[in-house]
């Protein structure tokens, strides 16, 4: 199985910000006016990167905040999400400081949330020196890894991150499928008891649910413990269970759609229908789809996911469908 734990990260930095530096950056969650919401630069920072790093994938987030010291100074805070080992990712963390530096002339603060097994892989700078002549770069890093032995305090954290931390420490280190559905299933519930509204709830469970990544062969044990879960009471969120319920319902409408037009199956069903419908029409047009594919569906307003349909008809790519300028 072929397993994308990183992708979700993108979107659950963006949706849980604040509690992602609380939980792992406190020192530094502690100096941002938080009145003034973050701004976020993804288009500046793939202008940034983009060419020196192509055909390289990573998760990377620019934000721009605004600090409680009084004064008007805004901080650029980048932040790496390293998935694997990589021999050459201080000097990366370096080029990508140096750039964001010299393209706005503003403090920045790198960060690196170092996702991975290797307990021995902690980079921390990046030291450049000849003649008497360099540099010494720093940056900061947080190792999930160091969670592990204090798991219990994650799951009974009100910090809503902290399950997500938990749930990428799950699906790195538990293999069992059986084990990986009871986790999620137990994920659930205390999202549930989180304190957030019913849209944050509804996100936080879908981001563990693709953290979680559950193999195949553990779909219909993980089905029968949402079905147990949702017996009795209203889940505040579409789990993974009713979406494919929905995706059953309408299976007709997607033949049908394929056959005389995308938008006319689409105009059937509920209001979620859109969204399985597409879901559909994508894994059966290009494949299985990953992890940031369905962050992209999943969390798209309705006119995004009519107007990806309408691409679908002539897309010869997932990239086709979901260019803006079609």
């Amino acid at each position: 199985m072929n397993e994308d734990h990183d992708s979700p990260w993108k979107e659950a930095l963006e949706v849980f910000f604040q509690p992602f530096l609380q939980l792992l950056f406190p020192d530094i969650e502690a100096l941002v006016d938080w009145r003034q919401p973050p701004l976020f630069l993804d288009k500046e920072l793939q202008k940034i990167t983009g060419d020196a790093e192509s055909g390289r994938r990573y998760v990377d987030k620019l934000a721009r905040v605004l600090l409680l010291d009084g004064e008007e100074r805004w901080l650029l805070v980048h932040t790496e999400v390293q998935g694997t080992p990589e021999r050459d990712f201080a000097e990366r963390m370096y080029r990508y400081y140096s750039r964001i530096r010299e393209r706005y002339r503003l403090a920045v603060i790198s960060l690196a949330v170092l996702t991975d097994t290797d307990r021995g892989f902690r980079p921390e700078r990046f030291p450049c020196h000849f003649a008497g002549s360099g540099v010494t770069f720093r940056f900061r890093t947080c190792k999930l890894l160091d969670f592990q032995a204090d798991m219990d305090k994650l799951l009974h954290s009100d910090n809503p991150f902290a399950l997500l931390v938990a749930a990428q420490l799950s699906a790195k280190l538990i293999r069992d499928g059986r084990q990986r559905a009871d986790n999620l299933v137990a994920f659930y519930r205390l999202a549930i008891r989180q304190r957030l509204d019913r849209d944050l709830i509804g996100r936080l469970v879908i981001f563990l649910e693709w953290m979680v990544a559950l193999p195949a062969e553990a779909g219909d044990y993980y089905d029968e413990r949402i079905s147990q879960l949702q017996q009795g009471a209203i889940m505040p969120y579409v789990s993974s269970f009713e979406r494919k319920a929905q995706q059953k319902g309408f299976e007709q409408g997607v033949v049908q759609g394929l056959e005389r037009g995308v938008l006319q199956g689409m105009t059937q069903g509920m209001a979620r229908g859109t969204q399985a419908i597409l879901l559909k029409l994508l894994a059966r047009r290009f494949g299985e789809l990953d992890g940031s594919t369905l962050a992209r569906v999943q969390l798209a307003e309705t006119t995004e996911l009519e107007r990806w349909a309408e691409n679908i008809l002539d897309a010869s790519s997932l990239d086709e469908v979901f260019d803006a300028k079609r």
